[in-house]
């Protein structure tokens, strides 16, 4: 795998056609269906966006508050545990108790992901409800403080209250911290999660530096007549903690400018002003590697958050004792010096900004963990000697803290990127493992700390202190090396090439669910080095079929499109489609498949699987019933057969397969409003034909097609689709040679087998119906069709039979029908000529009707093969252009 480009992962910016919206769904990484979308999506593009702005900037505060007080005891812990007469490393225990709270509700938090998939979209609940604990957590350890420091109570049962509060204190921190991490990870392109767990680690590091500084400031600010009193300090930072965290649980309650969303959609921006400058870290797709290489990638990267949380907290505590104890500082100068240790995380994440796009993600990861070895240098006791009154100590943690944090928010963004699309862990249960490790080195970090710096002399126990941060940094940098950089060269340079998926839809709600999970089985068996991306082109359904197929649960992406106007039609949902597959960098080949269609299975996907890779169309060929397909069986096919001499069998069936520079063929063309509707079938197939031998054309067998009956909307598809037939094949030659027959992609023999349902008269196979159909076009344009029929007879008078004959008759015969296709593929389309067209279609399709209901399947497919031979004759006779 190879760092790449935004380019390799994300879309490129920019919009599809005018007000049209796009929703991108983020795609879920394994058969395990915890990851999946399962809320609909009912608000809008911007509503969305705005929604995930807000979750980010929630998520920041609160963790930048949560780490505010985890750092805003440390200052006092020294004294806390003088007072209580325990040891220094148990001191360090209680700081560290904090992170093992958070460690149990992270995995409170997962456990509820694990249970119900879609929790983390009970945004403003959950964020509410671990800043009551968070308030909770601290008015309980203030008042304990205050009550032992009033009655001079320093029995070992206070400090093991304390503990207890401290730990529970904690437990809101780790469900938020969860919390963070899937949120960020499910509405942020994957391109862009390294760039948003470098900000959120940013903002955990302000708040690591904002808590030993507000820890200073209240004992600095305490009233003159409790100064002296050691016990009355310690209740200072606790009181100033918990001062703070009502003022935020107040404003987020109340919603305060904008923050705190109630709820949160799945939603992935699409509408930036570009890409980013400079490379964003983007690792190949995790299917492309084994199972093994998978768990090498992400062990990794728990090692390096493990590392990270241990040299940061064991620092932390560390230095704040040495400089109490060995250069005999105050606790409000330790805060201040080691806040302003944390903070200078500012200045280098503003250089790392302004300089990101000169180096790549692993080489800032490279570049950080050294200067952080270069800062654990500084804490051994000859290098501290140089420099007077603990300067180096404070020199050593603004070096340290802020080159680890951002290092490590880099990698954990890798490693929440990779997780996405994982087959072995799904992004919630990385985050979990990773922030759960890290809790526990932050809470053995302390208590070893101090017992390092306590074991001898005090210059050993600041070098072995200072050992231990040193070959904490080392390892980060080895492990990196080693673990991802080595997975990130093994992956090949190449992503994984891209397949998007079309589903146009409009009020599919009763079939979409089915459909997407046929085809997103089909997808994640046949394309097992490919990413795909399901793509519902909805217009504007009535019925809630957009969101049922954002709640389904899928292994691909999946990608929400809505038509301007509703109802506008399948072709205006498949415009949309060709236009997001082409924005898609990767993408080599796009499929479209009928959401009506209840018959469809994962192996359809596999035959267009076989067929794709060799040419830039597939068409299906069905094994359909022989009541079924009346426009492609009278017009449609033997239309196409004598203009091109090719045997497409299916050349409107909606199922399709198409390369890129297919896609970009017909965006090339001009679309008329009849391809936006059902025309866009036979604009898709006669655009290909078109060109010739620049595009290679196929077919794949497919098994029997079962779909929604046509007979609601059959009037108004055969007009749409014999205007773009005529429109397309306007200034074509007829074919003299003989019938080509297609590469085919072959069905099993398994498949072969299958019986084909059958038909009933309410689905548009009753004579009486189509007669009716037919009725009512001569009625609606009488004079027109007449005149249109006179025409015709007179200009082939000797060569035609009576049409005016048929019409009386009601009855259209084969060789009839034929001369009248021929004469509309011959003379300049008309409104006339399409109106006598579309009736006398719907009189041969009855006559059709009754001659094929009592032969079987078979019999009736040689029928409609005569009748194609018919027309074939006819184009043979002189007349060769249509």
């Amino acid at each position: 795998m190879q760092l790449l480009s935004s380019a390799s992962w994300g879309v490129r910016r920019g919009p599809l056609s005018d007000g049209h919206s796009q929703e991108l769904l983020n795609r879920t990484p394994s058969v395990r269906s915890y990851d999946s979308c399962q809320t609909p999506c009912k608000t809008d593009c911007k509503e969305s966006t705005k929604n995930s702005k807000s979750a980010h900037h929630t998520l920041f505060l609160v963790q930048f508050l949560q780490q505010l007080s985890f750092a805003g005891t440390i200052v006092d812990s020294y004294q806390i545990g003088k007072f209580f007469e325990v040891s220094p490393a148990f001191s360090g225990l209680l700081v560290g108790l904090f992170m093992t709270g958070g460690a149990v509700g992270t995995s409170f938090m997962t456990l509820i992901l694990q249970a119900r998939p879609t929790a983390w979209k009970s945004f403003r609940s959950i964020v509410l409800g671990c800043q009551l604990m968070d308030t909770a957590g601290v008015f309980l350890y203030t008042l304990l403080m205050i009550l032992a420091a009033d009655g001079q109570q320093t029995g070992h049962g206070w400090i093991y209250c304390l503990a207890m509060v401290r730990f529970a204190w904690g437990l809101g921190s780790g469900v938020t911290g969860q919390l963070a991490a899937v949120t960020i990870t499910k509405v942020t392109p994957p391109h862009e999660i390294p760039e948003e767990m470098q900000s959120l680690q940013f903002w955990q590091s302000l708040g690591l530096g904002m808590g030993p500084f507000l820890a200073g400031l209240a004992a600095l600010t305490l009233p003159l007549s409790l100064q002296d009193a050691t016990q009355y300090k310690l209740c200072a930072a606790p009181a100033a903690l918990l001062s703070l965290q009502v003022v935020s649980l107040l404003l987020l309650f109340s919603g305060f400018a904008g923050l705190c969303p109630s709820s949160l959609e799945e939603w992935q921006e699409a509408e930036g002003n570009g890409n980013s400058a400079g490379p964003v870290a983007s690792t190949a797709p995790p299917q492309l590697h084994s199972g093994r290489v998978q768990m090498l990638f992400l062990g990794s990267c728990f090692l390096l958050c493990s590392l990270r949380g241990y040299a940061v907290a064991g620092a932390e505590v560390g230095t704040t004792m040495l400089l109490e104890e060995s250069y005999e500082w105050n606790r409000h100068s330790i805060g201040f010096l080691v806040s302003g240790a944390f903070l200078a995380s500012i200045p280098l994440r503003s250089a790392y900004l302004r300089n990101k796009s000169v180096f790549s993600t692993a080489s800032w990861i490279r570049i950080l963990a050294l200067i952080a070895m270069a800062g654990t240098l500084l804490l051994f006791s000859r290098v501290a000697e140089v420099m007077p009154h603990g300067v180096a100590l404070v020199l050593a943690d603004a070096i340290m803290f802020p080159a680890l944090y951002l290092g490590e928010g880099l990698t954990r963004g890798l490693m929440l990127q990779f997780a996405k699309d994982s087959t072995v862990l799904s992004a919630n249960q990385a985050s979990f493992l990773a922030i759960v490790l890290n809790n526990c080195a932050r809470t053995v970090a302390p208590w070893l700390s101090r017992k390092h710096i306590s074991t001898g002399a005090p210059s050993q126990g600041q070098d072995l202190f200072a050992t231990g941060q040193l070959l904490c940094c080392g390892l980060f940098l080895v492990i990196f090396e080693f673990g991802i950089q080595q997975v990130s060269e093994a992956g090949g340079a190449a992503p994984a090439p891209v397949i998007v998926i079309g589903l146009p839809s409009l009020n599919e709600a009763h079939n979409i669910e089915s459909v997407t999970k046929a085809v997103d089985a089909g997808c994640h068996q046949h394309f097992p080095k490919h990413r795909c991306i399901l793509v519902n082109a909805d217009c504007q359904s009535s019925d809630g079929t957009p969101d049922i197929f954002a709640r389904t649960p899928t292994h691909c992406q999946k990608v929400l499109l809505r038509t301007a106007l509703p109802a506008q039609g399948k072709g205006a949902a498949l415009r949309l489609v060709f236009e997001y597959m082409l924005q898609v960098d990767d993408c080599t080949h796009g499929l479209t498949l009928d959401t009506d269609v209840t018959s469809i299975t994962p192996d359809w996907i596999k035959s267009f699987s076989l067929a794709l890779a060799d040419h830039d169309f597939v068409a299906p060929r069905y094994a359909r019933h022989r009541l079924d397909g009346f426009i492609t069986n009278l017009l449609i096919y033997p239309s196409l057969c004598a203009v091109f001499g090719r045997d497409v069998r299916q050349g409107i069936g909606g199922d399709f397969g198409f390369s890129r520079r297919a896609a970009e063929a017909f965006l090339a063309e001009e679309w008329s409003p009849s391809i936006e509707k059902y025309g866009i079938d036979i604009f898709m197939t006669s655009t290909v034909l078109k060109k010739g031998g620049r595009f290679s054309i196929g077919e794949v067998e497919l098994p029997a097609k079962v779909h929604s009956p046509s007979l609601p909307k059959l009037k108004r598809m055969v007009l749409e689709v014999l205007e773009v037939l005529l429109q397309q094949l306007k200034g074509e030659r007829f074919s003299l040679e003989k019938l080509q027959a297609l590469p085919r992609i072959v069905l099993p023999p398994q498949l072969q087998e299958q019986k084909i349902p059958e038909l009933q008269a309410w689905e548009g196979v009753d004579p009486a119906v189509l007669l009716n159909l037919a009725e009512q076009c001569f009625q609606e344009d009488e004079a027109c069709i007449m005149a249109t029929l006179a025409t015709l007879e007179h200009a082939r008078r000797d060569e035609t039979d009576s049409f005016s004959a048929a019409l009386a008759e009601r009855t259209v015969d084969s060789t009839t029908w034929a001369q009248l296709l021929h004469s509309a593929l011959t003379t300049e389309a008309g409104l006339g000529s399409l109106e006598t067209l579309r009736c006398f279609f719907f009189l041969r399709a009855a006559s059709h009707c009754k001659d094929v209901q009592a032969l079987s399947n078979f019999e009736a497919e040689n029928l409609v093969k005569s009748q194609r031979d018919q027309l074939a004759r006819l184009a043979r006779r002189g007349i060769c252009h249509p």
